[in-house]
């Protein structure tokens, strides 16, 4: 619904209003930090640091407190990104490799390898770093393809989830 502190063109305010609405009924919600921004009316930064996104977790739990939230799109340092896992009120955060040239339909990409590896036994902490290297795959098998120009090539990286669900 919303990216860089933008909401996508086709959503409004009215929307994410409706959506924050939905999220306080569900177990776990995953926005990335500009949907939570949004979802919360907590001011958008760019740049950050671990207070920010704990005020911002604050927010999300106050909308739904009894979703686990998997906040993602987290960065501390310039070349990384990653994810937080709050649940129980345990902060946990998994940081990954960031790659500058974003893909459209990697949330999508995310949220699907997320609950798959939950339905699967995986913890939310453990289902988290799964699909975040899933989409990282998936965004990387895409680079460079001058053909495809629109969202990633998730199907290549298929087998690679396969493994990291079943554990190979």
């Amino acid at each position: 619904m919303a990216d860089n502190g933008k909401l996508y063109p086709l959503f409004d305010l009215e929307y994410a209003k409706e959506m924050a609405r939905l999220c306080a009924c569900a177990d776990y919600i995953l926005p990335n930090i500009t949907e939570a921004c949004f979802m919360t009316g907590y001011e958008y930064k760019e740049k950050y640091d671990r207070s920010y996104i704990d005020g911002l977790l604050a927010a999300l739990k106050k909308i739904c407190p009894s979703s686990a939230v998997i906040l993602t799109g987290v960065s501390y340092k310039e070349d990384k990104t990653g994810v937080v896992v709050y649940k129980d009120d345990e902060y946990r955060y998994y940081e990954h490799k960031k790659i500058s040239q974003g893909c459209h339909g990697t949330g999508d990409v995310y949220a699907s390898a997320f609950t798959g590896a939950l339905l699967r036994g995986k913890s939310a902490y453990e289902s988290a770093v799964i699909a975040a290297d899933y989409t990282v795959m998936c965004i990387e098998k895409t680079q460079g393809d001058s053909e495809h120009t629109y969202g990633v090539k998730f199907e290549l990286a298929i087998p690679e989830l396969v493994k990291m669900v079943y554990g190979e």
